[in-house]
């Protein structure tokens, strides 16, 4: 049986092109128009792009190799496989891994809702809130899921933290966003009870107590290792309460998968954790339309990769997944997912998977990535990494090379100098976005050119 983890969609990043949301944008922003420069409405379809393969039906890993690709991700400890077995974690990880995000919290200067620079108190509360001193010297791992969705924070508070004074959009202490059904291990518990410490596939990061559903380990590994599953492979799926469809409940975004149990005329029966009058994990039924999901991973091809990209056009853009919405990275691991394919939470790491075509340190190096690029084209699936940002190639067109990425904002010149347009969603963009720019285009900041699909070992 495959073995497959959700944890997909638990994702941080964000990046900027003078681009992204990693960075902040300093000067007010500006709309941008219904389209990007250069970009035609023919350029913002699939089949535009999937035409430029001689052969985009042709599968770039079977299921066997995908899983050895996930292993091999996880051996370069990118993600983690939360069900190899029972096992313990030593306290002093766990501690170190909680402090590591204060400390890398405290070194910045941040404010908080009251735009006011956040000061040692601040820190205080939250470690003699983390409590970290009652972490054993080895910690057993409990299991469980998420029932409801949940953010995944970098500390436990609700508090929103900000670079910028009144800078909500990007929330400093944001790390993800769980979907219902994400599986994750619980580490430690907050010392008011309301908070729990816990790893999914890709992240880390304390989740509301009251969102989590707890399960024994074999519990844990019937569900998330099932015999049939259905994956969503739209841009956010309804989940129904009953099998006419006309009880929603709530939504899921692309990548997520459930145990399926049976199919009806126009739905999908699947299990969903829930939480008993117990308190204890009692997976209950409930169904999706048969178009928002497929009964096993879709086959990875270009054809597929960039079909599912496409589906996503125009989906509105969320830093760390604020609000159900994905930033770069979970753009790029929510494509991924619906294949098979666990991709890592953040740019940096994505960036580490696959095949290295190159590596780059700037933009005096920008004719060696459009060789790259031209030699990729119309064979390989390939993420384009830049410092904080992420994208996934498309091809080129009359030799521009194109790209598609969830993009929070671009620098454009103007007569008045270089202003900040802000766009907010998944869009097609060539590589020059930004040209002329402090930070320089899309081009000039690549540092990694990485083909999906080919193992590096």
């Amino acid at each position: 049986m495959m073995k497959i983890l959700n944890g997909l969609l638990a994702v941080i990043s964000a990046g900027f092109v003078y681009g992204c949301g990693c960075i902040q944008p300093q000067v007010p922003c500006l709309p941008s128009g219904i389209t990007m420069p250069g970009i035609n409405q023919e350029m913002n379809t699939p089949d535009f792009w999937i035409k430029k393969y001689a052969s985009p039906d042709t599968v770039i890993l079977d299921p066997e190799g995908i899983q050895k690709f996930n292993r091999d991700s996880e051996q370069k400890h990118l993600i983690k496989d939360l069900i190899v077995q029972e096992h313990v974690i030593l306290g002093t990880e766990v501690r170190e891994e909680v402090l590591k995000e204060i400390h890398a919290l405290k070194v910045k200067k941040l404010y908080d809702a009251r735009a006011k620079i956040v000061g040692e108190d601040f820190y205080r509360r939250i470690e003699a809130c983390a409590d970290l001193g009652s972490v054993p010297s080895q910690v057993s791992p409990r299991y469980g899921f998420v029932f409801r969705y949940a953010d995944q924070r970098l500390i436990p508070t609700d508090e929103i933290i900000t670079s910028e004074p009144g800078d909500v959009e990007f929330d400093e202490i944001q790390n993800s966003s769980l979907d219902i059904g994400i599986p994750v291990q619980i580490l430690h518990e907050s010392k008011n009870g309301s908070w729990v410490y816990t790893w999914s596939s890709s992240s880390a990061g304390w989740v509301k107590k009251e969102n989590i559903v707890f399960c024994s380990f074999e519990e844990f590994k019937r569900f998330v290792s099932p015999d049939s599953f259905a994956v969503v492979i739209n841009a956010k799926a309804e989940i129904f309460r009953d099998p006419s469809l006309s009880r929603p409940y709530a939504k899921v975004r692309m990548g997520a998968f459930f145990p399926s149990v049976g199919s009806g005329h126009s739905m999908i029966r699947i299990l969903i954790p829930a939480q008993g009058k117990d308190g204890g994990c009692h997976p209950e039924t409930a169904y999706v339309k048969k178009e928002d999901v497929h009964i096993g991973f879709l086959a990875f091809t270009p054809r597929i990769i960039i079909r599912q990209a496409f589906k996503l056009l125009n989906a509105p853009y969320g830093w760390g997944g604020m609000n159900g919405e994905q930033d770069c990275s979970g753009f790029i691991q929510e494509i991924f997912a619906a294949v098979g394919i666990r991709m890592p939470r953040n740019s940096s790491e994505q960036g580490l998977t696959g095949n290295l075509k190159g590596e780059f340190k700037g933009r005096s190096e920008n004719q060696a990535k459009l060789n790259i690029l031209r030699s990729v084209g119309d064979k390989e699936i390939a993420v384009l990494r830049l410092k904080g940002h992420i994208i996934l190639f498309l091809g080129t067109h009359k030799g521009t090379p194109y790209a598609i990425h969830a993009l929070y904002g671009y620098k454009e010149k103007t007569p008045r100098g270089f202003i900040t347009r802000k766009v907010n969603k998944v869009v097609v963009s060539d590589l020059f976005l930004g040209e002329g720019s402090e930070k320089g285009s899309l081009l000039d900041r690549i540092i990694m050119i990485c083909s999906i699909g080919k193992s590096t070992q």
